[in-house]
């Protein structure tokens, strides 16, 4: 299958976040995944365009079951950041006895501070 301009601009993005992250496709739509390794994980929507003035949405989900937040219209410059004050924010959930299925439906709701 040949690749597309916006399926090149979304690999160059990818690239620069760093290793850690992955195109998948999630929904039918090419997105930049992130897996923390401690039952959450990221996908990043929006971001297969060649336009650096659209925004992503970033959706972070628990155990591939749920989505526990999303923050929307992340501007592509902030991705890295913003997903990694997700994976700080994962992490605080753990310390504090927090990442529980039934806790985290409580939380669907809420947005954490990013």
């Amino acid at each position: 299958m040949k690749k597309s301009k916006q399926d090149y601009a979304q690999d160059k993005l990818c690239r620069e976040l760093g290793d850690d992250y992955r195109i998948l496709c999630i929904d039918g739509e090419r997105c930049i995944y992130r897996d923390f390794g401690n039952k959450f994980d990221v996908e990043v929507s929006g971001t297969n365009t060649t336009s650096t003035r659209k925004k992503a949405n970033i959706y972070l989900w628990y155990d591939g079951r749920f989505t526990v937040t999303c923050i929307k219209e992340v501007p592509f410059s902030e991705i890295g950041k913003v997903v990694d004050k997700l994976y700080d924010y994962t992490c605080e959930l753990y310390r504090a006895g927090a990442a529980t299925e039934e806790n985290l439906s409580e939380l669907r709701y809420t947005r954490p501070q990013v």
